[in-house]
């Protein structure tokens, strides 16, 4: 009696050992593939939200490929981070970089200026713009500073809104422009709004 003790505790020892692997084996397969379909979801949703900003920045532009789109918007989002660095540092003569030839020339203008001037905020209220400098620190800063920039719109191939979207209180969509790009020469210089 003594000797089949031992040996019915080894096979039942060897018998929780064989389910205990097999259980383990289980384990380790279900979560594997829990994991793949988990990551399969997450990239078609993140492939569906690109695809949906896509559609909405291109909108009847059709003669722009997913791939324009995304090296457009990579680069006008680092021009971006760029332009806060040189507002940050108030470098006038680096921001000049970034400015399209034309909207230099009509922002330099003194006619323009003064008429800029009379629709400055209360707060600056008596301000005289009388150079493009002026411009840059009493305009363009205050109006670009801090904010975010989700989206790209396109006009055209060659003309590009940097856009904030936000929802609005009956659940539309709120767009700001706060950049407006052209593309010269195979860069983005950044467009000032004429009045």
């Amino acid at each position: 009696m003594k000797i089949k003790t031992p040996v019915l505790l080894c096979a039942l020892f060897f018998a929780l050992c064989v389910i205990s692997c097999k259980s383990t084996e289980q384990t380790e397969e279900m979560p594997s593939e829990k994991i793949e379909e988990s990551v399969k979801v997450e990239k078609q949703a993140r492939n569906s939200e690109e695809d949906s900003e896509y559609r909405r920045s291109v909108g009847t532009e059709k003669n722009i490929s997913l791939d324009t789109f995304n090296a457009d918007k990579a680069a006008i989002i680092k021009k971006i981070t760029e332009l806060n660095a040189i507002m940050a540092k108030r470098d006038y003569n680096s921001w000049l970089r970034y400015i399209d030839p034309e909207s230099q020339k009509y922002w330099s203008s003194t006619a323009n200026l003064a008429k800029a001037s009379e629709k400055l905020p209360k707060k600056l209220k008596g301000l005289k713009l009388r150079t493009l400098q002026d411009y840059f620190i009493y305009v363009f800063i205050p109006s670009r500073s801090g904010r975010t920039i989700d989206e790209i719109r396109y006009n055209s191939a060659d003309s590009i809104r940097a856009v904030q979207v936000s929802k609005n209180d009956d659940g539309t969509n709120r767009i700001v422009v706060y950049y407006n790009f052209v593309k010269q020469d195979g860069d983005w210089k950044v467009y000032l709004p004429r009045l």
